[in-house]
């Protein structure tokens, strides 16, 4: 893969995680979805009109339009694997930044995504 390819398959990544950040403190300003289905628009209003849902869908975009220069600059079946890099990030930053609380065995889960990454990426 290309220098520039690298570059876009790092920026889908950080665009994926950063916007799946961005949506989580979105929907905690949001709230939790209702329990009756007549308030369901009310709720998808609120949280589609929450400025950091909507930052973190531009940033689901922006993570489409790295990905598309990504694989047209690499065999998916390299850049595929590198995906695995925003559950690692996403996990890590969510215990960090919201303060949930991850078990060990996503731990581990994660553990094994890494090994698998180190083993997609080796020619």
């Amino acid at each position: 893969m290309t220098r520039v390819g690298w570059s876009f398959l790092a920026l889908t990544v950080a665009f994926t995680v950063v916007g799946q950040l961005l949506v989580k403190q979105g929907m905690l300003q949001t709230g939790a979805g209702p329990d009756e289905v007549a308030m369901l628009p009310r709720f998808v209003w609120r949280a589609f009109t929450n400025r950091y849902v909507v930052a973190g869908l531009a940033c689901a975009v922006a993570a489409a339009g790295c990905w598309t220069v990504a694989v047209a600059r690499a065999d998916l079946s390299l850049a595929y694997p590198f995906m695995g890099l925003a559950i690692v990030l996403v996990l890590t930053l969510s215990a960090t930044i919201f303060g949930e609380a991850v078990p060990r065995h996503r731990w581990l889960g994660v553990l094994l995504v890494c090994v698998g990454l180190v083993v997609a990426a080796r020619d």
